[in-house]
C-alpha cells in the first residue's frame, strides 16, 4: 500500500532515492519504510524456504511431502477467503468514509516501520526455533515437542504476536482508515487460534503445558504475577 506522510504527498515505500542525504525527516521516513518492506519480504522467504526444507526432509512418498508442504505453509482456507473478501470490499467503500479515522504523520510512519521490522525479526526467530513443529494452521505434528525457550520464553505464541505487530505497523503506515477492519479481522482470527492451540497443547502435554501457561503469557510479553509468602504479588521467574 502507499504511504501518505503528514505533508499530504502520496509515497510508496520503494521511492527511496539512491544516495539521498538523510538530513530531512522525510528521507528517514522513506528509508525506514523501505526497510520495513524488505522485512516483510524476508519473512515470506523464510516461511517458504523452511516449509520446502522440512517437507523435503520428511520421510515418505513425494505425495506425502507435497501434502505436508501445503498443509503446513497455508493457513485455514476460510482465513484466506476472509482477507480477500475484506480487501476487495474495501475497494468499493468511498475514501471519504474513512477520513474521520485517518491520521498521517512522520512519527506514526516511523513507529509503524519500527514495529514492522521488530515484529518480522520476532517471527523469523520464533519460526527457526520451532523448526519442524511449526504449521500454518493448528495441528500437532508427529513426535511433537514443546518449545519453551528463546521467543517462547517471552510469549507462548510469538509468531502470532509478530503477526499482530506487523499488521498494526502496516495500519499505522496507512494512517489507519479502512485498514482498521483488516486489523480487527486478524485479531479475531489469532485470538481464536490461541484458544484452539492452547487446547491442543493441553491435550498433548497436560500438566507440563499448564505449568508453562502459568509462567508465560499468550501474546503479550509481560511477566506473570504470583503470590509471595507474605501475600504480595511477585513477578514469576
Amino acid at each position: 500500500s502507499k504511504i501518505q506522510p503528514s505533508g499530504g504527498e502520496r509515497l510508496h515505500p520503494r521511492t527511496v532515492v539512491a544516495g539521498a542525504r538523510l538530513t530531512d525527516p522525510m528521507d528517514m521516513t522513506k528509508l525506514m519504510a523501505e526497510v520495513a518492506v524488505h522485512s516483510i519480504e524476508a519473512v515470506g522467504v523464510v516461511w517458504l524456504l523452511t516449509a520446502i526444507w522440512f517437507a523435503a526432509t520428511l520421510r515418505g512418498t513425494l505425495r506425502a511431502k507435497v501434502w505436508h508442504f501445503l498443509k503446513t505453509l497455508l493457513p485455514e482456507p476460510w482465513m484466506i477467503a476472509g482477507i480477500v473478501v475484506l480487501n476487495v470490499g474495501l475497494l468499493f467503500v468511498p475514501a471519504g468514509v474513512w477520513r474521520p479515522v485517518t491520521l498521517h504523520s512522520h512519527v506514526l510512519d516511523d513507529l509503524g516501520s519500527l514495529l514492522i521490522i521488530a515484529s518480522s525479526l520476532l517471527m523469523v526467530w520464533a519460526r527457526l526455533v520451532l523448526g519442524n513443529m511449526w504449521a500454518g494452521r493448528p495441528m500437532v505434528q508427529e513426535g511433537h515437542e514443546l518449545r519453551t525457550g528463546g521467543p517462547y520464553g517471552l510469549v507462548r505464541h510469538p509468531i502470532y504476536t509478530g503477526i499482530i505487530g506487523l499488521v498494526l505497523g502496516l495500519t499505522m503506515l496507512d494512517g489507519f482508515g479502512g485498514v482498521i477492519l483488516v486489523l480487527a479481522f486478524v485479531l479475531v482470527w489469532l485470538l481464536r487460534r490461541v484458544r484452539v492451540e492452547d487446547g491442543m497443547m493441553l491435550a498433548t502435554f497436560g500438566d507440563e503445558y499448564r505449568a508453562y501457561q502459568r509462567r508465560v503469557r499468550g501474546l503479550i510479553p509481560l511477566p506473570r504475577l504470583r503470590t509471595g509468602d507474605a501475600g504480595r504479588p511477585e513477578a514469576a521467574n
